[in-house]
């Protein structure tokens, strides 16, 4: 973790209107309950950070009232002997591990204390989600690196805790076990270059819109990527995915896009690529989209795709 101190004025993803929103002022964690109870009532975006520190450590988004979704991941959290399991907040297993990581190291004395704070955002599911990607896409612009909890990364040091029904507890490694590939180093964020299609958008190499078909899908090169899919007709962008297996997942969305004629471009990574690498470079994608289109594409966090 880094450890200069910052003034939090210095930072924009700090700021009371960060992309245009209305953010209520930072609570502590440990704040009393009419204190956090001055969180939004509506459901919203919100981001946490590590007091007096100039990341952040989590950006979400939450159809509940903020209020309610952040007092159940607090109360998740409240117990330093057991990490949380991954639902209901799938975030409460990496932040609880790292503020364990810092409370170890501090000896117990002055923790790093976390603090959270909120907007409201009057949207549809898919258009909160896509605030979210924005949000992120903008911090990693801002930043040059994601949140520490974010897109799957993690403590180096501890194994995340499952859902409660798979009931396999996370907690810190053994001396000697190789470390969470969760958390090696993020990667960097992308280059804002060109409109959603274009042959070099963000700065990646995209191969030529092909059909959506067993030929087309055939004649692609296997291993993981990034990839997009457009109405044959438009042109215009339907969905930005990613995979570790490019061309099964394609044959996946060739089977259920039934009725719909598709074309699709991929990007290939040149080097190899974690789970989260793909995850920060697709939210890149769909968070310059967002920008601007203002809406998320089409098929984009549409239930089952």
């Amino acid at each position: 973790m880094p450890e200069e101190e910052i003034d939090a004025g210095d930072q924009d993803y700090f700021s009371p209107d960060w992309c245009s929103l209305p953010w209520s002022g930072w609570v502590p964690f440990d704040a009393d309950r009419q204190t956090f109870h001055r969180l939004p009532h509506e459901p919203g975006v919100y981001r946490i950070r590590p007091a007096g520190k100039n990341f952040l450590m989590y950006v979400g988004s939450s159809g509940q009232p903020l209020v309610t979704k952040l007092a159940g991941l607090r109360q998740a959290l409240r117990r330093a002997d057991l990490m949380p399991w991954a639902d209901p907040h799938p975030e409460a297993p990496g932040l609880w591990a790292w503020w364990v990581s810092w409370l170890a190291d501090s000896g117990g004395a002055g923790p790093v204390m976390l603090e959270c704070s909120a907007a409201p955002l009057d949207a549809s599911v898919a258009g909160r989600k896509g605030m979210e990607s924005f949000l992120l896409y903008r911090y990693r612009q801002e930043r040059g690196e994601s949140p520490l909890c974010n897109f799957g990364r993690f403590h180096p040091r501890y194994r995340r805790s499952t859902n409660r029904n798979e009931g396999k507890r996370g907690g810190k490694l053994a001396e000697g076990q190789q470390d969470n590939p969760a958390g090696s180093p993020g990667t960097g964020p992308l280059e804002p270059v060109g409109r959603p299609g274009d042959p070099d958008w963000m700065g990646l190499e995209w191969t030529a819109f092909a059909p959506l078909s067993p030929e087309g899908i055939g004649a692609t090169a296997p291993g993981a990527g990034l990839y997009l899919l457009a109405d044959a007709g438009t042109r215009g962008i339907v969905f930005i995915g990613q995979s570790a297996d490019l061309v099964g997942h394609l044959a996946d969305h060739s089977r259920k896009e039934d009725g719909r004629a598709l074309l699709f471009s991929c990007h290939h990574p040149d080097r190899p690529v974690r789970p989260h690498h793909l995850r920060e470079l697709e939210n890149d994608l769909i968070g310059n989209f967002f920008e601007q289109e203002r809406k998320v594409p089409e098929f984009q966090f549409r239930k089952g795709t």
